[in-house]
């Protein structure tokens, strides 16, 4: 074996935030070598008031001495009654001393006491990757946290030791142990990592075998991805299985039993856990489908570690895990070709299930969320119908099996085939959805979900309902401004928006924007703030923003994806704005583009004045939401007034303003040039005041573009005709068509205008160029007021 390193401490400032904290008692909890005598000591080095006191000493601290100040007892667990006795009459004595405790359990504690408790002391696989870096260990940190579960005693052992190898981790875990493993006629208990009372009882334990356990420090309660279930230490069953050995088949079968009672008890990562490590993947299949999202959004990284030893042979005939695995994966951008391979198994073994499968509809989904995620074929979008037909069809007894997923399965066909751009589809997934019974954050989506696609559809009377059902709610602060509440956060800050409430509408996205790197909806997110910053009139912060996290995220972006253009949009609209009417109109649309990007390039051509073209693009929308709507009226009612059809702009634009007051959309209004507002009689008192008119660069021929570049360098006609092979008539006649579009009268103006509208290079000095004289300006001049 290695010798046996020197340690460097971790000081993990996440445990010490209760400890600063008001609470007058303050307790640690932790079984044996958990680390609660090292916290309590990192934390006491940092108090200049904190008094180290031993239980014994208690009877003799004076009242006047503890005033003030913070009495640390590690081994709370032996305190006797005299000294509790003692401890209270300091704290009726002092009301300002505070105690901080360190015990093995509560078991330990009066329970007349109130205490807060700090019991989170496992290494979190961050912090034990940090460990192993600070003591320069080579070990795997996944393999380390598998065989230590971040329990401190064990990550120190298997550190100081030097071992790197996974297979000799147990002999370490079982030397620093120290001979305290189970009898063996408690053997059997020590083989599963998780334990409740009947499993306890299957394996022939005693009724009071966990709360004995409890108070020995031997193991404590963790969260189970449902109820939560008591794991002994992993020194603890090293120990045991050394001393009293188990066969393997029998471990086997022990670990079996111990995931089915699991998934009875609804205890999905403890069952994960157990399937996996008995060769069981159709109880993890199980265990996954039951416990839905909830598991992965909880427990997704723990869920990585169990099962990334699976064969990808294996994963084929399991989709599903296949799957779970992958939207873990794809939410870290490290690990997204990972991710990428996986889904492209679960799309394999879909492919190749039983057509009479009961999951058919599980499996469906699963396809559609691959595909969106990937962005495979149509993103989803016929799987997510095919699995609604299914559900629809479903008999009731059948649907049964599915109770526990009906709102998982319906929530995420409604965004896939929202994605697609089949809003009203995605609506009524959604809606059903919120009316099935589903867990607290499926039912967030659900109606968030819901209150999204009407915030942009543009019924934002409809969103507000939606919204309010919401926020009459009181939802886990751990939920709401992640994942499960994000499309809500889109939603509300659309409303916000609608009504004029811009600083409303930031401050929606803002509790959002931190997971933008994590979640999927960050397109839709980019395009809202993108509007908030147009509103707001700070398209230039909008602009900054949005390419930041084009960079970031925009990479596995297909160009022609509906997420994107979506994006695409976004930067015109800033653009136009901004008056940046050269990246405004890099906006082209395609056959297969949403209305949204038909309605945004004709946008364009209204600022730029080409009629023509907003016309054209125009009779290409097929407006149905209130917003496209609203966006084909405001533009036509413009054109229509160049036009000089005042009486028919007239009536159009009554007709947004009754649009506007029947859904309660607005920005649409805001696009228009502020010039153009007059037409439309809102009397709002957040009506939109339009965007400042851009003066659009002028639409140049090839040859004109060369005489320009000509122009450049020389004011001589005679040497520009030679270079370009005509004759100085041609030339003038090419140069008075230049100076007519560009409204100059001389070549000094004309290359200022030209320089202006970014149609000259500014690298070849045209300051200089302006500068010399043209010897035919008269001419020029006549000629231009002639033509």
């Amino acid at each position: 074996m290695p010798p046996v390193r020197s340690q460097v401490a971790l000081v993990r400032d996440r445990l010490f935030g209760p400890l600063d904290g008001p609470a007058r008692i303050v307790a640690v909890v932790g079984a044996r070598g958990a680390g609660v005598s090292t916290v309590l000591q990192q934390w006491r080095e940092r108090h200049e008031t904190a008094v180290h006191v031993a239980p014994a000493s208690l009877p003799e601290l004076p009242p006047h001495e503890a005033s003030g100040a913070v009495l640390v007892i590690d081994h709370g667990d032996h305190l006797a009654s005299a000294e509790w006795h003692q401890l209270r009459r300091l704290l009726d004595a002092s009301p300002q001393l505070r105690i901080r405790l360190g015990v093995r359990s509560l078991h330990g504690l009066p329970p007349e006491l109130e205490v807060e408790v700090v019991d989170d002391l496992a290494f979190t696989p961050e912090e034990l990757g940090d460990y192993l870096r600070e003591n320069a260990s080579r070990a795997d940190p996944g393999a380390v946290f598998l065989a230590t579960a971040g329990h401190a005693r064990a990550v120190r052992a298997i550190v100081t030791s030097g071992v790197t190898r996974r297979d000799r981790f147990a002999t370490v875990l079982t030397a620093a142990a120290g001979g305290i493993g189970l009898p063996a006629a408690a053997s059997r208990l020590a083989v599963p990592s998780a334990l409740t009372p009947s499993i306890v009882a299957a394996l022939g334990g005693p009724d009071d075998f966990i709360e004995r356990a409890e108070r020995d420090g031997l193991g404590s309660w963790t969260p189970g991805g449902g109820p939560p279930v008591f794991t002994l230490t992993p020194l603890v069953r090293a120990a045991t299985a050394a001393t009293h050995p188990v066969p393997a088949d029998d471990r086997r079968g022990i670990r079996q039993s111990a995931a089915a009672q699991l998934l009875d008890e609804e205890a999905w990562l403890a069952a994960i856990v157990e399937g996996a490590q008995s060769g069981r993947l159709d109880l993890v299949d199980v265990a996954l489908k039951r416990g839905g999202m909830s598991v992965l959004w909880d427990h997704g990284p723990a869920i990585v570690r169990v099962l990334r030893g699976v064969p990808v042979a294996q994963l084929r005939r399991w989709p599903v895990i296949a799957m779970a695995q992958a939207l873990v994966l794809n939410a870290r951008r490290q690990h997204a070709i990972r991710a990428a391979e996986l889904m492209g198994i679960a799309l394999l073994g879909i492919q190749t299930s039983a057509r009479s499968s009961p999951d058919r509809a599980l499996l469906r989904v699963i396809e559609s969320v691959a595909r969106r995620l990937t962005g495979f074929g149509d993103g989803g979008v016929k799987a997510a119908r095919a699995a609604a037909r299914t559900l629809d069809e479903m008999p009731p007894a059948a649907l049964e099996d599915l109770a526990g997923l009906l709102g998982d399965l319906r929530v995420h066909a409604g965004i896939s085939l929202l994605y697609g751009g089949h809003l009203d589809e995605a609506r009524l997934q959604l809606e059903r959805a919120a009316a099935a019974p589903s867990r607290v954050g499926i039912e967030l989506m659900a109606i968030g979900g819901v209150a999204m696609v009407e915030a942009l559809k543009g019924d934002i009377h409809a969103a507000r309902r939606w919204t309010a059902l919401a926020e009459a709610r009181t939802w886990p602060t751990d939920i709401v401004d992640e994942y499960p509440g994000s499309m809500l956060r889109i939603a509300q800050a659309l409303v916000a928006l609608e009504a004029g409430r811009f600083a409303d509408a930031r401050d929606r996205i803002a509790t959002i924007w931190p997971i933008i790197d994590t979640i999927e909806h960050w397109p839709i997110l980019g395009y809202v703030r993108a509007l908030i910053d147009v509103r707001r009139g700070a398209p230039e912060d909008g602009l900054e923003a949005l390419r930041l996290l084009r960079q970031r995220r925009g990479g596995r972006l297909g160009s022609a994806s509906a997420s994107a253009r979506l994006l695409d949009l976004a930067e015109s609209t800033l653009a136009l704005a901004a008056g940046d009417l050269a990246t405004a109109r890099r906006l082209k649309p395609g056959a297969a583009d949403h209305p949204w990007i038909w309605l945004g390039a004709a946008r364009v051509a209204v600022f730029e004045g080409d009629d023509d073209r907003a016309f054209s693009l125009l009779g290409r929308v097929r407006a149905v939401t209130p917003r496209d709507r609203l966006g084909l009226l405001s533009l036509e009612a413009v054109l229509l007034r160049r036009l000089g059809r005042s009486d028919e702009a007239g009536d159009v634009a009554r007709r947004a303003d009754a649009l506007v007051r029947g859904a309660g959309v607005l920005t649409p209004l805001a696009l228009v040039p502020a010039s153009d507002q007059d037409l439309f009689t809102l009397d709002l008192p957040d009506a939109p005041r339009g965007l400042d008119d851009v003066s659009a660069a002028p639409r140049l021929t090839d040859r004109e573009l060369v005489v320009l570049q000509q122009l450049v360098h020389t004011s001589r006609l005679h040497d520009i005709a030679t270079s370009l092979h005509v004759s100085e008539n041609t030339l003038k006649t090419q140069r008075r068509s230049l100076y007519r579009k560009l409204g100059a009268t001389s070549r000094e103006e004309a290359l200022a205008r030209a320089l202006a509208h970014g149609l000259i290079d500014d690298t070849v000095a045209p300051t200089r160029a302006m500068n010399g004289t043209d010897s035919s300006t008269s001419d020029t001049a006549t000629a231009n007021r002639s033509g």
